[in-house]
């Protein structure tokens, strides 16, 4: 099982042997990502109708993974990103990860380690935090925001790309009377330029895997795909990417040998030993 303890969302998978998704689960992260992980935990395997005894290990990444109690292990966000990208799209050549308050361009090598990295600035602009301050403002769901901005007759410039300058702008829109559908396309293109930006600075042609919460924006991946001369593809649940990344780094599970299938038994080793040793004393 794998839990990705967000800065925004914490999310978690439970997969089988063949890593086909058994269930999973979403919650908005709170002060306590271990209980909140516990929580989701005993709720997703119920929902399931699983046991806790037949759950293996549990792999914990993202910012809050040192938290959480539960897990077995924790691991960085960027090896498990990878990891579940690689997985998903082992011919990516890079990999975006739109995440709550970071946006991560990775440029994957062979076996899909990454050999190098890009993040944007300080702001956290075009992340999932910032989308959520502007889905505020406009009085929208999150859920909302990308749909409803393919609707969109004349999209609405947004010079700012600071979260606070940027619903400060938002705000003088919809003082001056701006179509919502039109204010939300301006604010998904200015996040998808960003995004752009820091794909062309790696420098690489290759296919693009978008991940993360915001690549469930159908109007921040429609802009980026207008301005963008490369492949790109969006996994189903761009979301999970990172909690099955973390499963994947879970250690395979240890077989359990019957005296009839080890190769030398116990008493065996013990006897050659304890002569060994008497001839020695002596």
């Amino acid at each position: 099982m794998g839990i990705d303890a967000g800065a925004v969302a914490t999310k978690l998978v439970i997969v089988k042997d063949d890593m086909s998704i058994i269930a999973s689960a979403e919650r908005a992260t709170t002060m306590e990502p271990g209980k909140l992980s516990a929580r989701m935990l005993e709720e997703t395997i119920d929902a399931a109708g699983l046991s806790r005894d037949e759950i293996g290990y549990i792999v914990a990444t993202g910012q809050g993974r040192r938290s959480v109690d539960i897990a077995d292990l924790a691991r960085t966000e960027i090896t498990a990103f990878a990891r579940g990208a690689h997985f998903l799209s082992p011919d990516s050549e890079i990999v975006v990860d739109m995440g709550g308050h970071g946006i991560r361009v990775m440029r994957m090598g062979e076996m899909g380690i990454v050999s190098d990295f890009r993040t944007n600035d300080k702001c956290s602009s075009g992340t999932g935090c910032f989308m959520d301050t502007m889905a505020a403002a406009l009085e929208v769901s999150i859920g909302e925001v990308g749909e409803r901005s393919l609707h969109s007759r004349m999209a609405e410039h947004v010079n700012a790309s600071c979260t606070v300058f940027a619903e400060s702008e938002v705000v003088s829109l919809i003082a001056k009377g701006k179509a919502t559908d039109d204010i939300l396309a301006g604010l998904n293109s200015m996040v998808a330029r960003k995004i752009i930006a820091l794909v062309n600075a790696t420098r690489c042609r290759g296919k693009v895997l978008l991940c993360g919460g915001v690549a469930r924006n159908r109007g921040v991946i429609n802009e980026i795909g207008k301005e963008i001369d490369r492949e790109l593809e969006v996994p189903e649940e761009p979301h999970l990417v990172g909690a099955l990344g973390a499963v994947l780094l879970s250690p395979r599970k240890r077989k359990i040998m019957t005296e009839e299938e080890a190769p030398v038994k116990a008493e065996a080793v013990r006897e050659p030993f304890l002569k060994r040793f008497l001839r020695w004393s002596a």
